[in-house]
């Protein structure tokens, strides 16, 4: 083998395919018979490579002179990847008793030893293996198992809410400031708007002209809700020195009157399903717009904020960190439960 792991990859005279250097498995000192292996880089026309091997043996004479001919012959890209599947499965089982063993292929570059492996590797790989509807079906037959098929579960619902809490929270530290980004957050994760709503529709335009950005099914009635997504940096509301008092900004302000004309439109072409949506209902339908940011917000502001909320009919105004505090809430709720769950086993 060469020295340290280098690999030195050339091509060949042809053109057509690469090489790198043999490397000797068997061989040198006092070895009778010397073994190695050449892989050849073979170019196709898509732009792909295949990895084939050329194997070399003969006999050698106190490891110096070579007795007699070569025996050559080449493995396809096929019969590599299988030589290597087998290499691969016989480590993974060496050292364990004798029976039957379901490997878990980590990833295209990974083996199926996970000694030693990245623990977030093997945990996908469990994970997709769970995710397949006749294993998750042959799971809870067994006798026993509804209890860990349930805690399997909990535990990648929470753990996939704690990772799109962190991710929204790392967004608004950073300053990211694009709607979109927001609009694909909370479309990924409309359950932070509270367990008030079951699903989000996939439906956005309720009328011509009328596109709005998220819509939300009521847990209790079925009816649907609006939400508006405005940028972080927006300024929510001011405050007015002559009058001592607060108020909504221009943005926010802009805003509530869009909502107000998407909560009619909705109410009025979905009080007995939206056509070509007949599932989709909406009945004096509620309007919450997220805009801005609270973090270094006083309690006068929040109270503040709170009195034009409650001046308002059928529409509420919130922060960003409003919306990442429902989160953290809602997962802190799920976790509570769990462990109020496991401690009555």
């Amino acid at each position: 083998m060469s020295s340290e792991g280098i690999v030195q990859k050339s091509t060949a005279k042809s053109g057509k395919v690469d090489y790198s250097q043999p490397t000797v498995i068997r061989g040198g000192g006092r070895a009778t018979t010397h073994f190695e292996v050449q892989p050849t880089f073979v170019r196709r026309s898509d732009g792909s490579e295949e990895v084939c091997l050329k194997l070399s043996y003969w006999k050698e004479n106190k490891g110096t002179m070579r007795v007699g001919f070569p025996a050559e012959f080449s493995l396809t890209a096929l019969e590599v990847q299988a030589l290597k599947e087998v290499i691969d499965q016989s480590l993974a089982v060496s050292g364990n008793s004798h029976g039957k063993y379901l490997l878990l292929k980590l990833d295209d570059s990974e083996a199926t030893d996970i000694r030693g492996k990245d623990t977030a590797i093997v945990g996908s790989a469990l994970l997709r293996l769970l995710a397949n509807p006749r294993i998750g079906e042959s799971i809870a037959e067994m006798p026993s198992t509804a209890v860990l098929v349930e805690g399997v579960q909990t535990a990648i619902r929470m753990k996939t809410l704690a990772s799109a809490i962190a991710e929204l929270e790392d967004a608004l530290n950073s300053a990211v400031v694009s709607e979109a980004y927001y609009q694909q957050w909370c479309e990924n994760n409309a359950w932070a708007f509270g367990n008030a709503y079951v699903m989000r529709d996939e439906v956005r335009d309720i009328a011509l002209g009328d596109s709005i950005d998220i819509l939300l099914k009521r847990t209790t009635d079925q009816f649907r809700d609006i939400f508006e997504l405005k940028r972080p940096d927006h300024a929510v509301i001011n405050y007015d020195q002559s009058h001592k008092s607060y108020f909504w900004a221009a943005e926010t302000s802009r805003t509530i009157g869009q909502c107000h004309r998407y909560l009619d439109a909705l109410h009025e072409v979905a009080a007995n399903g939206l056509r070509d949506h007949l599932e989709i209902f909406a009945y004096h339908p509620y309007g919450t717009i997220v805009i801005g940011r609270s973090h270094t917000w006083t309690p006068a502001q929040q109270k503040a904020l709170h009195g034009l909320n409650a001046r308002l009919h059928s529409i509420r105004v919130i922060t960003y960190d409003h919306l990442l505090e429902q989160g953290k809430r809602a997962l802190s709720v799920l976790v509570e439960g769990d462990h109020l769950a496991s401690s009555r086993e």
